[in-house]
């Protein structure tokens, strides 16, 4: 059973942001607050230091508190908000860019 999952994947492919990488961090709702997130973004950290990224990326949508705060516990900072720049539940949403450097 699959209770949650995170990736890391390329910023961009272009060559100039090879050194920036993206997060993305899921738990399964019956499963959150159990630390699985805690495990998994320490993971991806891990790795993305192993694998010399210099910074990690994660897009945020708005009224994502419990992933903002997570990011934020691990030294990810909120550096810009895209508006309207998402789709779901039938609306538009901003998108939070929170960053951290390693």
């Amino acid at each position: 059973m699959v209770v949650g999952w995170a990736s890391l994947s390329l910023w961009s492919d272009k060559c100039g942001y090879r050194a920036v990488a993206e997060d993305s961090i899921y738990v399964d709702e019956a499963y959150k607050g159990r630390g699985i997130g805690d495990k998994l973004i320490k993971k991806i950290i891990e790795h993305a230091k192993e694998n010399e990224f210099h910074t990690i990326v994660a897009r945020i949508s708005e009224g994502n508190d419990v992933s903002i705060h997570l990011h934020e516990k691990y030294g990810f900072k909120i550096v810009g908000t895209l508006k309207e720049l998402g789709y779901k539940f039938n609306r538009y949403l901003d998108i939070h860019i929170l960053q951290l450097i390693l």
